[in-house]
């Protein structure tokens, strides 16, 4: 017995004493990276110096025979706390254009809504605010060909250690952040843990605090019921977008009860909701103070996506003398296409190229759904019409992308409200050739023969993207809405 004892202090003291010296020397490389950036002094006192704490409560020095009562299960978690301090810090380290001092607005994005987060945060810095993007994703993840990285990721496939890592995110938020702002259904938490909580008590706690909470919907089911969604449309057009929707009959997906729960849940605990495009129907009404309509959050870079963009050589699509190149996308084609139904058309363009090519028009589709974004853009830069969705309504990424990158666009606009106030000018004045399943044939036929017509939308469809959707002007718009925000809380707080 005395053997095995001494057998295991052995092991033990052996654990320690690696782990001590591994942690010493990345605290020494995480802080000397912090001791040169100046922009970081404020986080070189609150996080450096609670790692420097945290380090040292843990590497008591040197093992002792107290390590005979250490729990293992204790030890551990400690050192998950220690790692996500410093991996935290270090990634914090690197946003070298964010001041920690103490401009007059913060704001940290919470998961991911495409790029969006990642380019608006980069945006309202060059604004002066205090703002990061955050993914607790996998990086190499099923979504990760839709996203362009972002400043924070606290991914970790040790449910533990990202627990452990949403914490030291979640009490650094709290020390230098006033505005949480999240996207994805069910997502309201910097806990994966919690996103099922109805109450999540790290919002209560962050409400609790003074501060605020915002979030941007992720499409026409996020806080509207779907009988209104089809009411909407078969008033408008006499056909409904949820006819041709795979998830219209499956409840797992969406319902009226479920898509209205989730709204009554963000208007308990958000201080602005961002509805962007979406009609106004109800948890996104108009009427609610706190919703803000027209795009403020889905930003893209004017630069990324710019009409001289360079085309790599592995890139490079072949073409006939001739021909015009129609593109079109859809993400996730695989369960997003059933049984005839398809909410983008797709099977519609299809048809419309085919009966073009069967007439001898020189045309071809060019046609992707799993290539990363960052290097989608080349292929739609050397495409001469875009064809987006032809049954929401509205406008996409795509759309938004191929109008930047100066092509024009083809998809079906419903700018229908019941109030006519509500209208959007965005819906009313954007340069999309409005086009339906229906017309789709007629529209893509027209625009294939008049290369000028082609041209001259594109330019107009470049302009209007950089106003609406480039990211300066997504900044701008964003810190109007959250100056709003704050004047609104300060009159309903005072007598």
């Amino acid at each position: 017995m005395l053997f095995f004892g001494n057998f295991k202090r052995y092991f033990v003291h052996k654990l320690i004493g690696a782990e001590q010296l591994a942690l010493h020397e990345k605290l020494d490389r995480i802080v000397a990276v912090v001791e040169k950036l100046d922009s970081i002094e404020a986080l070189q006192q609150a996080t450096g110096a609670r790692l420097e704490l945290v380090a040292s409560a843990i590497l008591a020095s040197p093992p002792s025979s107290a390590l005979n009562d250490v729990s293992i299960a204790g030890l551990a978690s400690a050192l998950r706390r220690v790692r996500a301090e410093q991996d935290l810090a270090t990634q914090i380290a690197r946003v070298t254009d964010l001041d920690m001092t103490q401009p007059a607005r913060s704001v940290i994005f919470l998961h991911n809504s495409y790029y969006h987060f990642f380019y608006l945060a980069r945006a309202l810095r060059k604004r002066g605010w205090r703002a990061i993007s955050v993914s607790l994703e996998d990086p190499n993840g099923i979504n990760a060909q839709y996203y362009h990285g972002e400043d924070v990721n606290i991914h970790d496939s040790d449910p533990d250690q990202l627990r452990a890592n949403a914490e030291a995110l979640f009490n650094f938020a709290k020390r230098h952040f006033n505005l949480m702002h999240f996207a994805g259904q069910g997502h309201m938490s910097f806990f994966p843990a919690n996103f099922s909580t109805d109450d999540p008590a790290d919002i209560v706690e962050w409400k609790k605090l003074g501060k605020k909470v915002a979030y941007t919907i992720s499409g026409c089911k996020d806080s509207t019921a779907q009988s209104s969604v089809h009411r909407w449309a078969i008033s408008s057009t006499g056909k409904s977008l949820c006819d041709n929707c795979v998830w219209q009959d499956n409840p797992l997906v969406c319902s009226d009860a479920d898509n209205l729960a989730w709204g009554k849940r963000l208007h308990k605990y958000c201080d602005a909701i961002f509805s962007e495009m979406l009609p106004s129907l109800d948890y996104l009404s108009s009427t609610h103070a706190k919703v803000v309509r027209s795009p403020h959050t889905m930003a893209n870079d004017e630069d990324f996506w710019r009409p001289d963009l360079v085309i790599p050589d592995a890139y490079r699509l072949a073409r006939e003398v001739g021909e015009v190149l129609v593109y079109h996308a859809v993400g996730n084609y695989d369960f997003r296409s059933a049984g005839g139904r398809n909410i983008k058309g797709t099977p519609a363009v299809v048809q419309a190229i085919d009966r073009l090519k069967s007439e001898g028009v020189r045309v071809r589709l060019v046609f992707f759904t799993k290539v990363p974004n960052t290097e989608v853009r080349y292929f739609q830069a050397q495409c001469d019409i875009v064809v987006d969705q032809l049954w929401a309504g509205s406008y996409g990424a795509t759309a938004r992308e191929a109008m930047l990158l100066g092509k024009p666009v083809v998809g079906f606009i419903n700018p229908f409200e019941f109030d006519p106030r509500d209208s959007l000018e965005v819906l009313q004045t954007v340069p999309i050739v409005n086009a339906a399943v229906d017309t789709i044939y007629d529209v893509l036929k027209d625009l294939v023969l008049n290369a000028d017509k082609r041209r001259d939308i594109g330019e107009k469809s470049r302009a209007f993207a950089v106003k609406w959707h480039g990211a300066r002007a997504s900044a701008a718009a964003y810190e109007s809405a959250y100056d709003d925000m704050l004047a609104r809380s300060r009159s309903v707080e005072q007598p």
